[in-house]
């Protein structure tokens, strides 16, 4: 049984890395701009006024470089970056939507943005070449000036910096410093024989620099493959940390953990409840099978699976709370909770849980009845059981020592599925009754592409998934003795 175990704990890892990387590629494959309604800020039709002005899009860069938004998905070739490239950028953010179109002029901005201090080159290349095209080199000194902006360290708090910290925190303010000097920047009607000082300036600037940029053999690969949206967010996942919202900035686990409780308070008494109905109930008709109470409960069970939790959940809201207003129309507690006594409290929140507890148990009892039924049909007819009648054994004791045992093993099956719906929650059930656990989280975050979110909340359901099929097996081996993992 060890040897078992470890074998199988041994083969969760790599089984959740390639689950891991599944959800990875569909969430980033996906269409959609990512926090696209986060970042803020809408479609521009045209250039800035300031083709020099440093402080525009500020916001929206900052935002995607946060989240790891601003490289490429698997391989990063920028470092070769085209100057032609750079240049068809260039002309589209300054031709606006009206010339360029939309799509392009959104593309074109993005991906300026985007190659950040990989842009240098080219930009330092273009400058001269750009001379009797004052507003495209106004365009790319402004972008110059934007991706050679360095930001300094973040250290934790109470953190004291090393001397050779601080001196490299001092060498980047003197460089965004010089950057941003009037030295380095000219007026946008300013003649080319003013503009050319400038240019010789920012050749000096990289030619001092240009070493820092520069990667070949071993250190261009590990660049090209460390660089990227896919090693950033496996770097983060190898030590535990899923990310930050892009919508709220909250760190993903810490608003996982903060839904527990309200999809627990609906699921575990739901699911205990379902199974332990569903056991009598399937019990019950396999040892009355094809009498009128088997047949009639039958007719029940199927008519309550094929209702759905959705048409359920709309009918009892608005008949028990709307119209009878016996119980609330929605939430998990009483705004006035924070003032009552524990029991007060508990009461209060069983009051609201109610009608979704219902909705969450009926689907769940009419298809595992059905399971335990089936199973203890199948039992009920063997020849062991025959045997145990004949020595005259209370048919109690046949029906639950003997039968049960093995006529479980079909609701056993479904164990390796329990584990995640229990954390996971229902997002029909919780949207409805405006209950905010994993399932209201997970279709709030689809809706504004937070796909950090989502993904987190995958990787846990896989997770204890997995999980699940594992004690699967061990309960088999513990209700059953003639199952041997040896």
């Amino acid at each position: 049984m060890f040897d078992y175990l470890l074998k199988r704990l041994l083969i969760l890892v790599p089984t959740f890395i390639g689950i891991s990387i599944l959800v990875w590629l569909v969430m980033t494959l996906a269409p959609g701009d990512p926090g696209a309604k986060s970042a803020g800020g809408g479609l521009d039709s045209g250039p800035p006024e300031d083709l020099t002005n440093l402080e525009q899009g500020r916001s929206k860069r900052a935002f995607r470089e946060k989240f790891g938004l601003n490289r490429p998905r698997f391989w990063n070739d920028w470092d070769e970056l085209p100057k032609e490239e750079v240049k068809s950028a260039l002309a589209a953010v300054l031709g606006g939507v009206p010339e360029a179109g939309a799509e392009r002029y959104k593309e074109a901005s993005r991906d300026l943005d985007d190659w950040g201090t990989y842009s240098l080159r080219p930009l330092v290349a273009l400058l001269p070449e750009l001379r009797d095209e004052p507003r495209l080199q106004s365009m790319a000194l402004r972008y110059l000036r934007q991706n050679a902006y360095r930001v300094r360290a973040l250290y934790p708090p109470g953190y004291v910096p090393t001397a050779e910290e601080r001196a490299r925190d001092q060498e980047v303010d003197r460089q965004n410093l010089l950057i941003r000097s009037d030295d380095m920047t000219w007026a946008i009607e300013a003649s080319p024989e003013e503009r050319d000082p400038v240019v010789a300036k920012w050749q000096a600037w990289w030619k001092e620099r240009e070493a820092d940029h520069t990667y070949s053999g071993f250190g261009q690969v590990w660049n090209r493959l460390t660089d990227t949206q896919f090693a950033k967010y496996w770097s983060n996942l190898a030590r535990g940390d899923m990310g930050r919202s892009i919508r709220t900035n909250e760190r993903v686990s810490d608003m996982i953990l903060s839904r527990l409780k309200y999809s627990l308070s609906l699921a575990v008494p739901s699911f205990l409840i379902a199974w332990i109905l569903a056991i009598l109930l399937g019990v019950f008709s396999a040892t009355h099978h094809r009498s009128v109470a088997d047949q009639g409960l039958g007719v029940v069970l199927f008519a309550l699976y094929s209702i759905p939790s959705f048409v359920m959940g709309t009918v009892l809201q608005r008949w028990l709370a709307m119209q009878l207003d016996i119980f609330p129309q929605s939430g998990f507690q009483s705004d006035s909770v924070i003032g009552m006594t524990t029991p007060e409290r508990l009461k209060d929140i069983l009051w609201h849980i109610t009608l979704p507890m219902i909705c969450y148990t009926y689907t769940g009892l009419a298809s595992l009845s059905r399971f335990a039924r089936a199973g203890m049909l199948d039992v009920l007819q063997m020849d062991y059981i025959r045997t145990a009648r004949a020595k005259g054994l209370k048919n109690r004791t046949v029906v639950w020592r003997h039968a049960f045992r093995n006529g479980a093993m079909s609701l056993v099956t479904l164990l390796g599925t329990a584990l995640p719906i229990l954390l996971a929650g229902s997002v029909i059930i919780e949207y409805i009754f405006n209950i905010d656990g994993f399932g209201n989280l997970m279709i709030t975050s689809i809706r504004q592409n937070d796909y950090n979110v989502v993904m987190g909340i995958q990787l846990i359901v896989a997770m204890l998934t997995l999980i699940g099929l594992l004690l699967t097996d061990l309960i088999y081996a513990a209700m059953d003795p003639r199952i041997s993992f040896k």
